[in-house]
């Protein structure tokens, strides 16, 4: 287990994280929001005035630049994988997260956060530039039950000494009494918020921590509310004041596009800190944010057990819900078992989540990392008018696409991109490529030039700080 001050230092050893000293003119969530658009390091903000920040540290650059970390490679640092572990690695990870077969023995240590905090506004949390309160994301909300623990994700406003509005998973609130408490924790390790989205996305708030893998990994601590990962940076106790409190908010986390949420305002009991507390906080709503990738990766890792569990033989590589598309499209990388395979696997993608319009599936041997070349395939294998297959108008809207948000119905869309397993080899065209158009010493002109041109735009990202 990897806590989330260790994991920062290790994002700046591979540097991967760079940081800024107050004073900040931008908003942060602005700074924070360009960061990711330029496909830039995990930024920290040293501030003077309350916890520290960092942005990012969960997300990853665009695939569609040329980059050497993947989306993903920063997560797998978190969760103690080499960042150059496979696609497959991580998602398997994330998986050993949840709910277990086996009996987990969860350890408990001593709590990092000792310093009690007077009022939660002396953390002077970020605040957004559509928002007139700071807001917290990217915590992990703990009840206890009978069962044990529930973790969920959670992220809300701060807006007063001892008041809070956030939006949690309602499968969560359900499991709070009125009486009873909840604690939000910060700053803690990936592998915690991690486990929280994948219970999340899969409906399995209701299975206690205990039950779980991330209890295998990540030593515990009690709280009044329930246990939290005992590296916390920052844990806020609080008490339910309103179950049904009147306001309102356009942004929603990526997760709640798939997960009831709802609602509540809460009363804050206590603020407990370690010495140097540093959290973490995403952009909400802004593309690449570290929501949006953490809901992608918990979503296609629950997919990728799922269908291979239904076959019991694996045929899926890998499934990728990538954040450029903002969760509306979901590609798969299968063996074609028997003709009509991939239409039943698109119908079994469909019906095990609501985040997505669009299935593509491609060959076996295509590498995630290569989603210019996932993209390609599109085009190079699949006709419009044979191998784009439209449903019947009549399906539910996908949460997440931006366009037909009225609730109406319509069309699902699965693309076929796999060569049919019927044709012979002699019909299926060779993949045209650099390596096989080009003579070697147009090659390596051609290389010489590029290199040159991409240390030149190293040297001007270095010096910008992105």
């Amino acid at each position: 287990m990897i806590s989330f001050a260790q994991y920062l230092q290790g994002l700046a050893g591979n540097g991967d994280l760079v940081t800024l000293e107050e004073p900040i003119d931008v908003p942060l969530d602005v700074v924070a929001a360009e960061a990711l658009r330029a496909s830039g390091p995990a930024l920290r903000y040293d501030r003077t005035d309350g916890v520290d920040l960092a942005s990012g540290t969960l997300a990853g650059p665009d695939q569609m630049q040329r980059r050497k970390s993947r989306p993903w490679s920063r997560l797998a640092l978190g969760l103690g994988l080499d960042p150059e572990a496979s696609f497959v690695s991580v998602l398997e990870t994330i998986t050993s997260l949840g709910p277990s077969a086996g009996e987990a023995e969860p350890t408990y240590a001593r709590q990092a956060a000792s310093r009690t905090v007077d009022s939660v506004q002396k953390l002077h949390l970020p605040q957004g530039t559509d928002d007139v309160w700071p807001s917290l994301t990217l915590g992990v909300a703990s009840v206890s039950t009978d069962e044990g623990s529930h973790w969920a994700p959670i992220h809300g406003s701060v807006i007063g000494d001892d008041k809070l509005r956030v939006r949690t998973p309602a499968a969560l609130s359900s499991l709070l009494a009125d009486d009873g408490t909840l604690s939000i924790a910060l700053g803690v390790p990936a592998a915690a918020v991690a486990a929280a989205y994948l219970l999340a996305v899969t409906e399995g708030i209701e299975v206690p921590v205990q039950d779980c893998g991330v209890a295998d990994d990540v030593p515990l601590v009690p709280t009044n509310g329930g246990l939290v990962p005992s590296a916390t940076e920052l844990i806020v106790e609080t008490t339910v004041a309103d179950r049904h409190p009147d306001f309102q908010s356009d942004r929603r986390e990526a997760w709640e596009h798939g997960v009831s949420s709802t609602p509540l305002s809460l009363s804050v009991e206590r603020v407990i800190a370690t010495d140097d507390p540093v959290i973490p906080f995403s952009p909400v709503g802004r593309p690449l944010a570290d929501d949006l990738q953490l809901t992608g990766l918990a979503t296609a890792a629950t997919l990728y057990r799922r269908v291979n569990d239904y076959w019991g033989i694996s045929p899926v590589e890998w499934v990728l819900l990538p954040a450029e598309a903002e969760l509306g499209i979901c590609f798969v990388a299968t063996d074609v078992l028997y003709a009509g395979f991939e239409w039943q696997l698109a119908n079994l993608l469909f019906a095990f989540s609501s985040l997505f319009d669009t299935v593509v599936i491609v060959d076996e041997d295509v590498s995630p990392r290569e989603l210019g070349r996932v993209l390609g395939d599109i085009w190079v294998k699949a006709h419009p008018s044979r191998d784009w297959i439209f449903s019947e108008s009549s399906a539910p809207a996908a949460k997440r696409p931006r366009y037909r948000k009225d609730g109406t119905t319509g069309a699902r869309l699965y693309v076929n991109a796999a060569w049919d397993p019927r044709w012979e080899d002699s019909y299926i065209a060779p993949r045209v490529s650099f390596e096989q158009s080009f003579p070697t010493s147009v090659r390596d002109a051609a290389r010489e030039v590029w290199n040159d041109r991409h240390d030149a735009a190293s040297v001007d990202r270095d010096r910008s700080g992105f």
